[in-house]
Formats: structure tokens, C-alpha cells, sequence
């Protein structure tokens, strides 16, 4: 059954390390999962599948595992019709995972989604509701018997089929520039059924052609008629690649929107891509014609179907549509964003119009904003619906609404969930009380490191706020901690230092941990306020793990070390390659991340702050702008990498200027939320 609450589903654990298995089992059991099977590699699991007599719901698995991995458990499993569901998991990132899960999608697993290591609680609890959707979407799309040939020929007689009409709106503006025209066939006898339920039939019985221009006619005749009320509305119509290898296709097509009086500049022709030109000639030729007699023309699915580019290069298209699974695969998958924000830039260079499909949600359309797309259309704007409802939909649109909806959703993501970590409970006290005063959102407290991954295992927590010294630990374990992702929390979590004066060595030494913050016993509620704010806009990406753990939190010296870089010539040359170095004094204003210090930094007290070859990044140079005022020296001695070698000082400041600084430092406005 398909309608299980979470606490009946069966959930089998398929991962090799001890501490990920039980990572995942405590996020299960926080979800009110009860029943939970754990298998060390994919042997053992599909050993587990044949034994157990209750088959399991769903299975999070690791690819990289011994004796039988990931890839190899997913072939099992997809050949043995198993109807379990997949989640993949895996610390190896997300070009490999979304290859894993696009394999076992071909093999025919039912993959909900992955997830990369360290496991998300919010992205836990999509997937598992996929599984709901996807049930849906399977029995929606179950075999079924083919409606006979008759039935779709008296169809067509009866003109049952009719448009559904789908906005398209600018992103930037919320103008409604057009509708696409959907069909729908208005059964008396089967009810309202959608293209997934006939389409095919009506092309095994080579009606294609008949249906197209039944859609042409009826959606330029409604296009027309919102053109005689004021409305300059375009309208998009599907054309079929079986339509498209027909001679004399254009002339008619022409014929049938000039028949309605509506000039083709207003019709759109989306040609999809999900099926291969089986007459080139004829089909570009069409295609040219078309354009040529001022029809537009949309490169419907962009990316799902057979030569993209080549059809890019060989035909007239004005328009590019991206198809919806990339819209929705790109809020969690950074690869696949990368491919809409490279489509769009091959777009504009080519000077194609971009609509997307599947907007959903106001997240969807922020990324798209924040991306440049011309167009979108989807549930959140609207649904397709009868031409009869377009003048009242039309009349509630309003792009303030969407924008209030934007600005609603902004102030509910804007509250943090905040981890205070206090051993003194009177300070614990006071801080808790002044973050409760600010109204920025949840606030978790914890007296000990024991208790703080305890909340970090159970709660998503977006600001860490610690002392810098925790009973029998220091507050620079638990950076360490969730820096090299040794608890559940991001490792991109930002944190703030509490310290008081003569803690100031251990401040120093979490320069390189990459502190988001500092707060000097004791913190007013402006101050408190105002490092929450730099912490949450600072432009930070964490390091590989494996960069923090090489560092020591424990005993960092602090004896001044003897550069062995003594000479402040601008230019020296690696003995490997011969390239030239740059070796410069620099002031803190022209600092850029990926400079090298090329001598200890140390500050007014000889404490030393960074070690020499210390790579800077931007927290670290936000750090020392906060710490400028102790710094022994003004001007910094560090090694421009070549990839910073073009760039002048004037430049580098030039550069830092356009960004939204705070007190100089570097950040960004979308990586925050207060």
C-alpha cells in the first residue's frame, strides 16, 4: 500500500560505515520510523530482501561499499521486479549520484531521489513524500487498453477535443505575454482525459495530423478573439515531428490561422524533442517555411530528446523551452543548474527567448529570477483551464500577489533555527533572553559538547553561536566537528565565536576553521544582532574535510616562526615549472581568497594568527578584518596564485566594490536569511 504512514514503512539501510548507518537510522527514527533493516554492503542486502517475509518500502543506499556495490546492488535489484523504492546516498558528490540514479532509472529501479552525505532532514523528508508521488503517478500511468481508431475518428467529427490554456508569464515583471494550448479530450462517455490517456492512440492510428489542426484552429480562433478585447496575448500550440515530414504542412498550417484572421506572428509552434527527424529534408524545410511566414518556433523538452544542438544549428527556432524535470532537479542538484544557467547563456547568445516549465514553487521561480529566464509557466502560476476562465483568472492576476507571495515566503525562510552553546548558565541565560528579544527565529540551547551534537543530530540548525571554551572541551571541537562533517548539521553551518578577553588566543587559533564570527564577552543585543547579520550574508563555501582535519584545535604554537620568504622582491620563479610568482606587502582592503601568505601573521601581542602558506578564504579574510585593529602589521606579505596574476590592486579593489559589503567584508545577499 502506498498510503503507509512513516511509521509503518519498512526502511532497509544498505552502507558500509558503521557511523553512516547509525547516522541514518537516528534521522529515520527522528521521522517516527520504527521498522528499520541495516545491510554493511549490497550482498548482504539483497541476501536480507529474499529472507525477510515483508517486503521492504524503501532502502537508502551508499554506492561506494565492498564485495557487492551501489551500482551493482541497483542491477540486482531492478532485475528481480522488486517494487522497493530507492534512495542513494553518498559522500562522492552529485555529478556521480545523479549518474548512479539516471543508470538505475534505465534498469527500471524506482529511484526517489539522492541525497548527498551529510544526510538533510529537510531533503530526507522530500524524498520520502516522492514516493507518494510517485505512487500516483504510477497508477496514473498504468497499462491500460488502446481506445479503438472509431472512437477517436467520431472524436474528432464531434470536435471533443478542445485547448486548455496554460499562462506564460516574464519572470522579471509577471507580465502575461501568452498562453500555450493543451489538449483535452471531453468524453461524454469517459470524462475529461489528458494528452497521457490518448495521445498515443490518436498517433498509432495516424491521426496526428487531424488532431494538430484541430488544436490550430480552435486556439487561433480564442487567440483572436483576446486580440479583439485588447488582450495581445500569443498562443503556443504542440507540433508533432510525425506532422512534420508531410509536404505542403506550412502553406496549410498558414491557411488555417489566417482563416481565423489572427496573423501566425501570434502563433507559437512548439516542436518537441522526444522523438528523432525520421525525414530530415522534408521536416527542416517545413520548419523554414514556417518561419518564414512569420509563425515563431519553440524547441520544446530542450535537453530530454535526440540532437539538441544539432537541432539548434539547423533550424529557425525563436524560442527554447527547458523542460520541467530540469527545473525541478536544480534546486537540489548544483549540476544541474549549472546545465539551465549554461542553456540560457547559449540562448541569449544565439537570441532565443527561454521559457521553463514546471515552475511550482516560489523557490523555482526565485532561482530562475536570480538566473535571468525570460519565461515560465506552471502550477504556481497557473493551471491549464478552459478559455472560459482565462478573462477571470486574467483579472485576478496581479504580480504584486506573486511578488507578496515571494516576500512572504522570504520572512518565513528568513527565521533561523539558532544553536546557542554555553556552559555558564547565567550566560546561557542572558544570551538565550537577548536571541529571544531579536524575534529571529528557534533558539536550542546546550550546556556541553555531549548536548550540542545531541541537538544537531535531531534539529536543523542554521547558526551555531558557541563559547569558546565548553567544560572538559573547547568550543573549537565542535567546529571542527561540523566542519569536517562528523554531525548531522551542514558543514557550510556558520558559527560564531563567544570569547572573552583572555580567551583570545583560542579566537585566534579558530581563524582557520573558518569562523563566521566573533563576540566579545559581554554582547550587547546591537552587536549580537549585527554578527548574526555579517555571518548569515558572508560568501562562504567550506573546505574539504579533509582540510580541517589536518588541523590541530588542541595545541596550535604560538612562538613566532622564521620566514623562509625574507626577501620582498615582487617576483621569484618555482623551481618545478619556471612560472613566475608573485610575492607582494598588500593591505587587508585588496586580500582575495585563494592568496598564500607568505610569512606568519601575527598579531600586536606576537600571538601568531596564521601559519606561513596559510591559503587565505573568505571568512578568514573577513576575520582579519574584524581583528584589524591588533593585527601587528597593516600590510599583509602573501603569494598571488596564477590564477589572481592579471589583476592589479586597483582591480582587486575595483572587484571587492561591486559587491554588497558589510564593513568591507565579502558577502552576498542570498546566502543569508536575516
Amino acid at each position: 500500500m502506498n498510503d503507509k504512514p512513516l511509521d509503518a514503512l519498512r526502511f532497509l539501510i544498505v552502507e558500509d560505515e558503521e557511523f553512516q548507518r547509525d547516522a541514518l537510522e537516528l534521522l529515520l527514527g527522528n521521522f517516527g520510523a520504527t521498522k528499520i533493516m541495516k545491510a554493511e554492503n549490497g550482498r548482504v542486502a539483497l541476501d536480507l530482501l529474499d529472507t525477510t517475509d515483508t517486503p521492504i518500502d524503501i532502502i537508502l543506499c551508499d554506492i561506494n561499499m565492498p564485495d557487492m556495490d551501489g551500482m551493482a546492488f541497483l542491477r540486482n535489484l531492478a532485475n528481480s521486479d522488486s517494487n522497493t523504492s530507492v534512495i542513494l546516498v553518498s559522500a562522492l558528490g552529485n555529478a556521480l549520484l545523479d549518474s548512479v540514479a539516471a543508470m538505475g532509472k534505465a534498469y527500471g529501479a524506482k529511484i526517489l531521489g539522492t541525497m548527498p552525505y551529510p544526510p538533510s532532514r529537510s531533503r530526507m523528508k522530500t524524498l520520502i513524500a516522492n514516493r507518494e508521488v510517485g505512487a500516483v503517478t504510477r497508477k496514473a500511468h498504468s497499462k491500460r487498453d488502446p481506445i479503438p481508431e472509431s472512437e477517436i475518428v467520431a472524436a474528432l467529427k464531434l470536435g471533443e477535443f478542445i485547448p486548455y490554456f496554460q499562462p506564460k508569464v516574464e519572470v522579471d515583471s509577471g507580465k502575461v505575454v501568452g498562453m500555450e494550448a493543451l489538449v483535452r479530450w471531453a468524453s461524454p462517455s469517459r470524462g475529461l482525459l489528458a494528452p497521457g490517456a490518448f495521445l498515443d492512440d490518436v498517433e498509432s492510428a495516424g491521426l496526428m495530423d487531424a488532431m494538430t489542426f484541430v488544436m490550430l484552429t480552435k486556439s487561433a480562433a480564442v487567440c483572436q478573439s483576446w486580440r479583439d478585447r485588447g488582450l495581445p496575448l500569443s498562443v503556443s500550440v504542440n507540433l508533432s515531428l510525425s506532422n512534420l515530414g508531410h509536404a505542403g504542412l506550412a502553406e496549410r498550417l498558414h491557411e488555417a490561422a489566417t482563416h481565423c484572421d489572427l496573423a501566425p506572428s501570434s502563433i507559437l509552434l512548439e516542436i518537441t524533442e522526444s522523438a528523432a527527424m525520421s525525414s530530415v529534408g522534408p521536416c527542416i524545410e517545413n520548419l523554414a517555411r514556417l518561419r518564414l511566414l512569420g509563425f515563431g518556433l519553440s524547441l520544446d523538452d530542450y535537453g530530454t530528446g535526440y540532437s539538441s544542438l544539432q537541432q539548434l544549428t539547423r533550424v529557425p527556432f525563436t524560442e527554447l523551452k527547458i523542460d520541467q524535470s530540469f527545473v525541478q532537479d536544480a534546486l537540489h542538484h548544483e549540476t544541474t543548474r549549472i546545465v539551465i544557467e549554461s542553456t540560457m547563456d547559449l540562448a541569449r547568445r544565439l537570441g532565443l527567448k527561454v521559457t521553463a516549465e514546471g515552475v511550482e514553487t516560489v523557490e523555482h521561480w526565485e532561482m530562475l529570477s536570480q538566473l535571468g529566464c525570460d519565461l515560465a509557466q506552471g502550477y504556481l502560476i497557473a493551471k491549464p483551464m478552459p478559455h472560459e476562465a482565462i478573462a477571470d483568472w486574467l483579472g485576478q492576476w496581479r504580480i504584486s500577489a506573486l511578488r507578496s507571495t515571494t516576500q512572504r515566503h522570504n520572512s518565513e525562510r528568513q527565521k533561523l533555527d539558532i544553536l546557542l552553546v554555553e556552559d555558564e548558565n547565567f550566560q546561557l541565560e542572558a544570551y538565550g533572553e537577548l536571541l529571544a528579544q531579536l524575534e529571529l527565529g528557534l533558539v536550542h540551547t546546550a550546556t556541553n559538547l555531549d548536548g550540542a551534537l545531541k541537538i544537531l543530530a535531531e534539529n536543523p540548525v542554521d547558526l551555531v553561536i558557541s563559547d569558546v571554551k565548553l567544560d572538559r572541551h573547547s568550543g573549537l571541537d565542535l567546529v571542527k566537528l561540523i566542519r569536517t562533517q562528523q554531525t548531522q548539521a551542514d558543514p557550510a553551518t556558520r558559527i560564531i565565536l563567544l570569547s572573552a578577553h583572555r580567551d583570545q588566543d583560542i579566537v585566534l587559533k579558530s581563524i582557520v576553521l573558518d569562523i563566521n564570527g566573533f563576540l566579545a564577552k559581554p554582547a550587547r543585543s546591537s552587536t549580537l544582532l549585527d554578527a548574526i547579520q555579517n555571518a548569515m550574508s558572508e560568501d562562504y563555501q567550506p573546505q574539504p574535510p579533509s582540510h580541517y582535519r589536518e588541523l590541530s584545535t588542541a595545541a596550535l604554537s604560538n612562538d613566532r616562526l622564521v620566514s623562509d620568504l625574507t626577501s620582498t622582491s615582487e617576483e621569484t620563479w618555482d623551481d618545478a615549472g619556471g612560472a613566475p610568482i608573485v610575492v607582494e606587502h598588500i593591505s587587508l582592503t585588496f586580500l582575495r581568497a585563494g592568496m598564500i601568505l607568505a610569512e606568519p601573521l601575527f598579531n600586536r601581542q606576537n600571538l601568531m594568527i596564521l601559519t606561513q602558506g596559510s591559503r587565505l578564504t573568505t571568512s578568514i579574510i573577513n576575520r582579519l578584518q574584524d581583528l584589524r585593529e591588533s593585527l601587528s602589521a597593516t600590510r599583509i606579505k602573501v603569494i598571488r596564485p596564477e590564477a589572481l596574476l592579471d589583476q592589479t590592486p586597483n582591480e582587486v579593489a575595483t572587484a571587492q566594490d561591486h559587491r554588497p559589503p558589510i564593513d568591507r567584508r565579502v558577502s552576498t545577499s542570498s546566502a543569508g536569511r536575516p
